[in-house]
């Protein structure tokens, strides 16, 4: 019986040895890493004048925590105008704080920010712009199809301050961005 005891405790203890040796290398995010996405799907503009359109981004992200990031984004999106042949395509540099929840292989998150808008018009022979300083809100969710690499689902909506003005029209700057795309974690 004592015999049986000793491996018993032995079993145990390499179980735990390996279990907590497995746990430490499947953690993802963790403290110091870093993460680049692309993504890409549809901005909804608030403004009655614009139709929906393109939305592509790339993001660099860090992790200061396992559950906590700042993220910098690059992003813009195209509409096109209901009445006139018009174009607005607004370009974005934003900095955000992002909250995780781990649930197994899906990372649920919220995100919040800041930046700066530049609106580019497609009136007539020249390209005016504006910009304007905004903040967004958001959130969306991570799948791991491996430990490293991630398909993400993102909603987000862009309060820029104010209107923006061309020299033909009055633009209400505010759009919602609905997008997927590509996370790799390094």
């Amino acid at each position: 019986m004592k015999r049986w005891v000793q491996w018993s405790v032995l079993v145990v203890i390499i179980a735990l040895g390996t279990a907590s040796t497995a746990a430490a290398q499947a953690r993802t995010p963790d403290t110091g890493m870093f993460a680049i996405t692309l993504s890409g799907g549809i901005a909804f503009p608030t403004d009655d004048a614009l139709e929906s359109g393109l939305f592509m981004g790339v993001s660099g992200e860090g992790y200061v925590t396992p559950r906590f990031s700042i993220r910098a984004q690059f992003g813009g999106a195209w509409h096109d105008a209901n009445t006139a042949d018009l174009d607005v395509s607004p370009m974005h540099i934003t900095g955000n704080a992002v909250y995780n929840w781990e649930l197994g292989k899906f990372h649920p998150y919220a995100s919040g920010g800041f930046g700066w808008y530049r609106f580019r018009f497609g009136e007539g022979d020249e390209r005016p712009t504006d910009s304007a300083i905004g903040v967004n809100i958001g959130g969306g969710i991570e799948y791991f199809f491996t430990r490293r690499d991630t398909i993400t689902g993102d909603l987000t909506i862009h309060f820029v301050s104010d209107e923006v003005a061309s020299p033909f029209f009055v633009y209400e700057p505010r759009y919602w961005t609905l997008s997927g795309g590509y996370k790799h974690y390094f």
